[in-house]
């Protein structure tokens, strides 16, 4: 039938003039309701762009301030951590971090691990093109008539010693910050405790905005590892995933 597929191309037309209402509105009205002081608006704005999946540093960096304005500081570190994801060069999110993170009482400077771990993605590229230029070059430097044979062996030398670090660094930071199983502390009074109860005996206890890696969860408790290492239980809501 003709007339159908005019019908559905004529709306597929109106579809591509019609800007799409959720993403472009909702934005705008966070923003607005943000510049207005409304903040609990804005955050239901933003929440609903980030449940949406709409994932962007602008968006998260916005979502932190919110949350600082509302007064949670845990949120707002989470928030600036995973605009800083996105974007490591986004400054005013790391400022903002450094600076709420001081009001936490939470000075830590970050670990080689930590500093590493925003590269991770580039650590397999490195190490897949160190090993392809590892190979042509002992393959050339085995020439034994080959003119720059000096060269290739020493290339060889470089791609095999770069491909060596490179994977290295994988094993050791794996994913970064983008694993799946880290998160950050973002309720106070977050007590790593030894078994799944309120009254069990404390391990230590954790800052706001300290990481942590998760391992499985039981009931309202989860076991995870502490950024000292030790392995104990907290409430599942003091803590929150950095990826979302």
């Amino acid at each position: 039938m003709n007339w159908i597929r005019y019908f559905l191309a004529a709306m597929g037309y109106l579809a591509l003039l019609v800007p799409p209402a959720f993403g472009g509105t909702t934005w705008e009205a966070a923003n607005q309701a943000y510049q207005n002081g409304k903040y609990e608006a804005a955050k239901v704005n933003y929440l609903q762009l980030v449940r949406a999946g709409q994932y962007s540093a602008d968006l998260f960096y916005n979502l932190g301030n919110v949350w600082f304005k509302l007064g949670d500081q845990g949120r707002a570190i989470l928030n600036y951590e995973r605009a800083l994801l996105l974007n490591p060069s986004l400054e005013e999110a790391g400022s903002n971090l450094r600076t709420v993170l001081k009001i936490v009482g939470n000075d830590d400077q970050p670990t080689l691990r930590d500093r590493i771990g925003v590269y991770a993605d580039y650590f397999p590229l490195a190490a897949s093109i160190a090993f392809w230029i590892f190979a042509f070059s002992i393959f050339f430097a085995s020439q034994k008539y080959l003119r720059f044979i000096v060269f290739w062996r020493r290339l060889c030398i470089v791609a095999g010693f770069v491909f060596l670090l490179s994977a290295a660094a994988c094993v050791w930071i794996g994913s970064g910050a983008k694993e799946a199983n880290r998160a950050l502390i973002i309720g106070s009074a977050a007590d790593l405790k030894y078994g799944p109860a309120v009254s069990a005996r404390s391990v230590e206890s954790l800052q706001i905005g300290e990481r942590v890696q998760l391992i499985s969860e039981r009931g309202d408790w989860t076991f995870c590892r502490a950024s000292t290492g030790d392995l104990g239980w907290i409430l599942t809501r003091k803590a929150e995933r950095i990826v979302p």
